[in-house]
């Protein structure tokens, strides 16, 4: 299914929202975005993968999670759901106490209902304000956006429960601990005293993704975090992401964004210009 709304992320936009109903839907593998996302679960139930902690939300449930995140969605066969989107990046939040707020704010959430109620309402505005731009589009986005923020942080509100751990969420926690370090299939599972190839056929089975494909991700994540925030060298960052040489570096990075480490790096710097 295509996502509307990230597409205009992605072409520079700073807030962008989008309403997705579908049924059987689940992602071919976890994914991340270099902008904040809340996911707004209108109807339906649905698990989510939130690097290695696992959520089961039910509607007028929500998550939020930062940039360079990785999560995984998925659901039971034939179950409809609908859920609202909203993309944004940190220019558009108007307070640094906000903005600070927002660090380490991952996760699933319910409010209460009244909160809640306010909170779905302005998700909704902005949704339709999107859709039909009027007058002052962008500062009418922003003064919702900033107003559901205040409402998540400034009420009481849960986060919703983990659902149980199991083998594979602690695969990827030593994955996520571990990936500047030698990583094989085979180290790994010694690790963890099961055979490769039943850690490959579980791991697949369960991210829909490869150990591999896992880690690399992984991987490019920290980098991507490395060369927007720092001005280390391009080799510095490849030898402390866990990568044995730059040529294998660049050649990962490339497919897993699109762009050049370097690219990349302009990028971050274009988009700090419009904060």
């Amino acid at each position: 299914m295509i996502d509307h709304a990230e597409i205009c992320m992605n072409r520079g936009a700073t807030c962008a929202a989008e309403r997705i109903s579908g049924v059987n839907d689940n992602m071919h593998s976890s994914h991340y975005h270099e902008f904040y996302e809340i996911y707004y679960l209108e109807s339906g139930q649905r698990y989510h993968l939130i690097n290695d902690n696992l959520y089961l939300i039910d509607a007028g449930q929500f998550l939020l999670f930062e940039p360079y995140v990785l999560h995984h969605s998925f659901g039971e066969d034939n179950v409809p759901f609908c859920r609202l989107l909203i993309y944004f990046r940190e220019n558009e939040i108007i307070s640094n106490e906000l903005r600070q707020t927002l660090l380490g704010s991952t996760g699933a959430y319910k409010l209460q209902q009244n909160e809640s109620k306010q909170f779905y309402q302005l998700a909704n505005m902005i949704n339709v304000e999107k859709q039909d731009p009027q007058q002052y589009s962008s500062e009418y986005c922003q003064s919702l956006l900033n107003t559901m923020l205040i409402i998540l942080f400034r009420n009481k509100r849960e986060k919703v429960k983990q659902a149980q751990r199991n083998k594979i969420t602690d695969i990827i926690s030593y994955i996520n601990a571990n990936y500047m370090n030698n990583l094989t299939i085979e180290n790994i599972a010694s690790h963890f005293y099961i055979s490769p190839f039943h850690l490959c056929r579980e791991f697949k089975q369960y991210t829909n993704s490869t150990i591999v494909q896992y880690i690399n991700k992984t991987r490019i994540i920290h980098a991507q975090r490395l060369l927007y925030s720092t001005d280390i060298s391009i080799t510095d960052i490849c030898i402390s992401t866990g990568f044995s040489s730059t040529s294998h570096f660049g050649r990962v990075f490339k497919k897993v964004t699109s762009f050049t480490p370097s690219e990349w790096r302009k990028r971050g710097k274009y988009f700090d210009s419009l904060l």
